[in-house]
């Protein structure tokens, strides 16, 4: 059987999805997610349903102040007191202390309305106050607008006739609300001085404050005497003539002083305080003193003259003495003058003159005298510390001492029975010069028509030179006249005298006269 296959091809349809199957598919789709998101929703809903409504959060509020200024005064700070929170204040018009309470509500401002807390108040600030007079509460403290304030003035100057300061060429009044401060503390308008540098405040016309900002002290010299009539400067600036027991008034500070009088300059620091006196010691800068000794004249009679280099000299008490040479002279009516040198070298001395007689004009030997008189020879002697003189002599001089019974022993100088003739004393205690001639030496000059005369009382034994002369008998001791100086002694038992003696080849008799009693 044959099939006719040319050109022939069997197509097949209808084997894939037709359109129709496929939007139905898409449109069940899409009704599944709604119905899905239909019921997320409501049961969302269901829930919100059943928590309970949130309660709003309350607004925070400041607790309501129970007091109000309902007074007020201008007042001076006069102290605050950050730990009590308190204020002391000076009320201007009424002129009494008010204390009050502050807190953190109390409102503190300066005089540009800036905030402040209250330890930036300053005591003498002047503020306005508002307060509570129920609570005694500072509601507003400010500084007053109305305040002015002269910064580091000098020279006021204070009436004594009325309540007024005078500061250039400007007048204050003021009253019993007027504050004097040094610091915190209040002192005295009197105490401020034109000198002092201080800040003034007020109101108006009125002052009500002065603080001082740089007050003064004072300065006292000790040990000045080397200084007295001198000046005292400060650098260049001339302060003061040096006056015994000056004080001197100055500005706090720090001084550096000099000090000139004569050949005498001293340069000291001293630091000047508020209020204070500032001793200024002198004694390391004194002149160095020249070494003196203490002169005790011993000299008969009694009322006769001293010089001391020219210079009349009052002898009843210790006369203190520079170390050196002194020309003497002694004179007294009836009696022959003394001139001599004295040597000051140590620092206790005692020196004595007898000054003699001037002899009769009939030529007759002048007569015995009292115990107050003496004739003959002048004799003195110039000593050392007589606590530590032994009453020997060299042949220059001798010291004064105590002598073997606590008597003092009279010392001298190279004295002269004729005109003026002079010694120079010493003041060592050594044994007699071995230079000195002794009177038994038959090369000893004598004069054999007069004599050595002695006058003390009965029974004293005389030695030249330590060689034994005699004794006294009827209060008289004659012996032959030997020229030259000697160690005269006279003894008594235990007491001994002794004296060193210038016999002169004058053609007269030496007479020497000193007692015991």
């Amino acid at each position: 059987m044959g099939r006719d296959t040319k050109g022939t091809r069997n197509i097949r349809r209808g084997t894939g999805p037709s359109k129709g199957a496929v939007l139905t598919l898409m449109v069940l789709a899409a009704a599944v997610i709604l119905a899905v998101a239909a019921f997320g929703i409501a049961g969302k809903n269901k829930r919100e349903e059943k928590r309970p409504p949130a309660t709003p959060k309350p607004t925070p509020t400041e607790a309501p102040r129970t007091d109000q200024a309902d007074s007020s005064f201008t007042g001076i700070v006069e102290s605050v007191d950050t730990s009590a929170g308190t204020l002391q204040l000076y009320d201007v018009e009424m002129q009494e202390v008010r204390l009050l309470d502050y807190d953190s509500a109390t409102e503190i401002r300066d005089e540009y309305g800036l905030h402040l807390v209250a330890g930036q108040l300053s005591v003498g600030d002047i503020v306005n106050v508002g307060y509570d007079s129920r609570t005694r509460r500072a509601v507003t403290v400010g500084i007053s607008d109305e305040t002015w304030e002269l910064v580091r003035q000098t020279g006021i100057l204070a009436s004594r006739e009325r309540p007024m300061i005078t500061n250039g060429s400007t007048n204050f009044l003021y009253s019993d609300s007027l504050h004097v401060l040094n610091g915190t503390e209040r002192m005295e308008l009197g105490d401020i001085l034109k000198s002092d540098i201080v800040t003034l405040r007020g109101i108006g016309n009125e002052l009500y404050v002065i603080e001082l900002l740089r007050g003064h002290g004072y300065l006292k010299l000790k040990e000045e005497d080397d200084y007295i009539g001198g000046s005292l400067m400060n650098g260049q600036e001339y302060l003061s003539q040096i006056t015994e027991d000056l004080v001197l008034t100055l500005n706090e500070g720090t001084y550096r002083l000099t000090l000139e009088n004569d050949d005498l300059t001293a340069t000291v620091d001293a630091v000047i305080r508020r209020g204070q006196t500032t001793v200024v010691d002198l004694t390391a800068y004194a002149r160095v003193p020249d070494p003196s000794g203490q002169v005790t004249f011993h000299i008969l009679p009694e009322g006769a003259l001293l010089w001391l280099n020219d210079e009349k000299i009052w002898y009843a008490d210790p006369v203190t003495l520079k170390y050196g040479a002194y020309k003497i002279r002694v004179e007294s009516g009836g009696y022959v003058s003394y001139e001599g040198i004295v040597e000051v070298n140590a620092a206790a001395l005692a020196f004595t003159i007898s000054l003699p007689e001037k002899p009769a004009d009939d030529g007759t030997e002048p007569g015995g005298g009292d115990g107050d008189g003496s004739g003959g020879s002048g004799s003195g002697s110039m000593g050392g510390d007589s606590s530590e003189s032994t009453g020997d002599y060299d042949g220059d001089g001798s010291p004064g001492g105590e002598d073997g019974n606590g008597g003092t022993d009279d010392t001298g100088t190279d004295g002269s029975s004729g005109d003026s003739s002079t010694g120079t004393v010493g003041s060592s205690g050594n044994s007699p010069d071995s230079t000195s001639e002794r009177p038994e030496d038959d090369s000893y000059l004598t004069d054999d028509d007069h004599y050595i005369i002695i006058y003390s009382d009965d029974e004293v034994e005389v030695y030249l030179d330590d060689d034994y002369m005699g004794v006294t008998e009827d209060g008289q001791a004659m012996m032959e006249k030997f020229i030259g100086s000697f160690t005269l002694k006279l003894v008594k038992g235990d007491e001994t005298k002794s004296y060193l003696i210038q016999v002169d080849d004058d053609g007269e008799d030496f007479v020497f006269r000193r007692y015991f009693e």
